[in-house]
């Protein structure tokens, strides 16, 4: 069980004549199994219908799932609807509410056809606290002057001369008919479909259609992944239909690596990497630039939703040679600060920079004596040992914590002014220090290594550094294997991570223990880095 996420799916379908405007209240006694969903052809949807229960199964390793009925559907009571909206939002905000009366924090909302219509409109009006993180969308409908297409010639003259018609479906099995009048026709295709735009930027959106829907056009689709291409990603399954008869394994996989581990991985690299992109080089003569920052930090604990700003914290590789033109841009970001991790032996061999502008400090990470040749030898070591090597070296950083901590921690919160941290290689003392910033603010852990991964994409690596290397180790060390050494992999952080807190625990208890510091100024720092919200919205 997995008591802190949920999955709430729901899901309408199209008949042949048009969607369908049913929703579905879940009953009080309604278990706790999987995601909620609903049909279309002449039959409407129910919570098993389709890919529903093998989708929660799928993804059963990372939440708990939840499939209900909405009112007029399965095991439901109350009465299908042509345009009930409203009725459709009702329902899903009960099954919502009713899961957090449980302690749930509710994850993700999963919608089908016009179930899927419905949770995008929940996700974009609800304003809920705290954040839903994700919105899956199969198949919805943006166009919904579409449904006269649908519908037909010969429907709509009916509607057009009696001022109705009646529509006929099965539900559970079971023929039924709706009486669908022109008042429930205009409400349905004037229903404000665009108010997706207003669902929180912070608030990710999966969007999968089938290229051979003959009920909703895959140009709608398209057209609503374009207004909201900035927090969306768009899945086309070749060959499929509406509802995916043919392709159920497939959309179901679709989903279910989604919210897999590697699927997470890709959405943050989707969202990071345009803006890593612009500042990997925008400081002449430094390599591996970028700001650790622009990170959402929705909390499960008092409602609320945190952004670690950028533009304060930096980080880099050596920087003691920018050109002239690197330090304009530098002056420029309001740079007032540059904390060198690197030991002194380093800073000889490559002398650093300051300006009027920016000054230097000199916060070493290891002491001299813990550079010389015998000591950086072993180091190396540790790092050719791979994944639990790494570890072993970062680890090795902490019994140094107040010689080069501290004075970085008192610039954020009394200067407030952006600053760069950098050692060589801007990958190891570097990484540990933006770990542990990130960690104040409250970053997930795999979202912590993702950003020290980003290293690897650039591979800050001077063949000044090689040749040092092989001078340390020993020149039968083959270029591959320093070049491993001098690699930036998400599992290297990801174990230092466990290891950190399996010594230290939190990294409160660890700066209390530390560094003698108290909540009050461990807060000092994380309010001085990131900015709390109470309530998303779409604006921020």
């Amino acid at each position: 069980m997995h008591p802190c996420r949920s999955l709430v799916s729901c899901s309408r379908q199209t008949t042949a004549l048009g969607d369908s405007g049913s929703s579905a209240m879940a009953r009080s006694d309604c278990e706790l199994t999987g995601p909620c969903t609903r049909p279309h052809l002449p039959s409407v949807g129910h919570k098993n219908y389709l890919f529903q229960p093998r989708i929660a199964n799928l993804v059963a390793p990372y939440m708990d799932t939840f499939r209900f009925d909405f009112r007029g559907n399965g095991e439901s009571e109350g009465e299908i609807g042509y345009s009930n909206f409203d009725d459709d939002y009702n329902d899903i905000d009960s099954v919502v509410k009713h899961f957090e009366q449980q302690g749930y924090h509710i994850y993700a909302l999963f919608g089908h056809s016009r179930g899927a219509i419905s949770i995008l409109n929940y996700a974009a009006t609800s304003n809920h606290v705290p954040l839903i993180q994700h919105v899956v969308s199969i198949s919805t409908r943006l166009d919904m002057f579409d449904v006269k297409r649908r519908h037909g010639p010969k429907i709509m003259k009916l509607l057009e001369d009696q001022g109705y018609f009646d529509w006929q479906a099965k539900v559970s099995g079971k023929e039924t008919y709706l009486r669908v009048t022109k008042k429930n026709y205009d409400e349905f295709i004037h229903f404000n479909t665009a108010a997706v735009t207003n669902i929180p930027a912070m608030t990710n959106v999966l969007l999968c259609h089938g290229s051979n829907d003959d009920i909703i056009p895959v140009k709608d689709i398209a057209s609503l992944h374009e207004i909201m291409s900035d927090r969306t990603s768009l899945r086309i399954i070749t060959n499929a239909d509406h509802n995916y008869k043919a392709h159920i394994e497939e959309i179901s996989q679709t989903v279910a690596r989604y919210f897999s581990y590697e699927g997470r991985k890709e959405e943050w690299a989707r969202r990071i990497l345009p803006n890593w992109k612009t500042w990997v080089n925008a400081v002449g003569g430094v390599l591996n630039f970028r700001t650790v920052g622009d990170i959402w930090i929705p909390s499960t604990i008092d409602g609320t939703l945190s952004y670690m700003r950028p533009g304060i914290i930096y980080r880099c590789a050596d920087i003691s040679s920018p050109t002239p033109e690197g330090i304009q841009v530098l002056e420029g970001l309001n740079i007032t600060d540059v904390f060198d991790l690197r030991s002194m032996p380093e800073v000889q061999r490559r002398p650093t920079f300051q300006t009027d502008k920016i000054r230097r400090h000199h916060t070493p990470v290891f002491a001299e004596e813990d550079y010389s040749p015998a000591k950086m030898a072993i180091r190396f070591g540790m790092y050719l040992g791979g994944t639990e090597g790494f570890s072993e070296a970062y680890m090795s950083m902490l019994p140094h914590i107040r010689q080069f901590l501290p004075p970085i921690l008192h610039h954020i919160v009394n200067k407030r002014t952006p600053f760069v941290v950098h050692c060589t290689g801007g990958k190891d003392r570097t990484g540990i220090v933006c770990a542990m910033l990130q960690m104040i603010c409250g970053v997930d852990d795999e979202v912590i290594a993702w950003e020290y991964e980003l290293t690897q994409r650039c591979q800050a690596i001077k063949e000044v550094d090689i040749k040092h290397i092989k001078a340390v180790v020993g020149d039968e060390i083959t270029e591959e294997r320093v070049r491993g050494l001098l690699s930036a992999r998400e599992e290297y952080m990801l174990r230092f991570l466990k290891r950190f807190h399996e010594k230290y625990g939190t990294i409160h208890e660890f700066l209390r223990n530390e560094l003698d510091m108290t909540m009050e100024q461990i807060h000092a720092v994380r309010d001085a880095l990131a900015v709390k919200i109470p309530v998303p919205r779409a604006s921020l």
